[in-house]
């Protein structure tokens, strides 16, 4: 099967065509499904498992951020696209809608599966670990609209501009880019970023602090 989903993946590529929804949905379900059933039912005990678990949280809330991001947040037929916040950040990308008591919350609740996984089974730790991810996507969106993120996050800054200027059908990852390049949504890089664009995505109070 797990061939079969490369063969269909490759077919895509080469016709240098996204993956639909169907076959991403597929494709994460070849990869996760079985080690996700093997580690449950054989060593879902040992603190191996809790680690497994988690990391496997994490990297399952990767998919779900690329699937909402690509498929529900831009999807064009729906008549309240231009309504959504998603629509408005678009509009004016220096300016995030997510309050910081939002972030705060969700960690909050993060933090608060991790505990319950500890003390109460083991098996709490996948969705602790999707919930975490949800609450590092958090600030890992806001820390890329910052100037100062250069210095650490500058591919990963550079490669959410090009989203959001003229690759808008492209580049969905926000806190990593392996869904789009498996999917191939990873669009071009473009050689620099202009005076405009930086100041519309940074705002205009840091309108001279170009990316490096």
């Amino acid at each position: 099967m797990i061939f079969y989903m490369l063969g269909l993946l490759s077919y895509y590529k080469l016709r240098n065509k996204p993956v639909p929804a169907g076959v991403c949905l597929l494709f994460f379900g070849v990869v996760t499904v079985p080690p996700t059933t093997t580690l449950f039912f054989l060593i879902n005990t040992h603190w191996t498992f809790q680690a497994l678990a988690f990391a496997g949280g994490l990297f399952c809330w990767t998919f779900i951020e690329y699937f909402v991001h690509r498929f529900l947040m831009h999807k064009k037929e729906s008549s309240q696209n231009q309504k959504s916040h998603h629509f408005v950040h678009h509009s004016n990308p220096g300016k995030i809608l997510t309050s910081h008591l939002r972030r705060l919350i969700i960690t909050s609740i993060a933090i608060l599966a991790i505990w319950s996984s500890v003390l109460f089974s083991n098996y709490l730790f996948l969705p602790a670990g999707i919930l975490s991810g949800f609450a590092i996507y958090g600030y890992m969106h806001m820390w890329l609209h910052k100037h100062w993120a250069a210095k650490w996050l500058g591919r990963l800054q550079k490669f959410h501009m090009r989203h959001h200027f003229g690759q808008t059908e492209k580049c969905f990852g926000v806190t990593f880019t392996w869904w789009d390049r498996i999917f191939n949504t990873a669009g071009s890089a473009e050689k620099s970023v202009t005076a405009k664009a930086n100041e519309v995505y940074f705002g205009h109070s840091n309108s001279q602090k170009m990316i490096a």
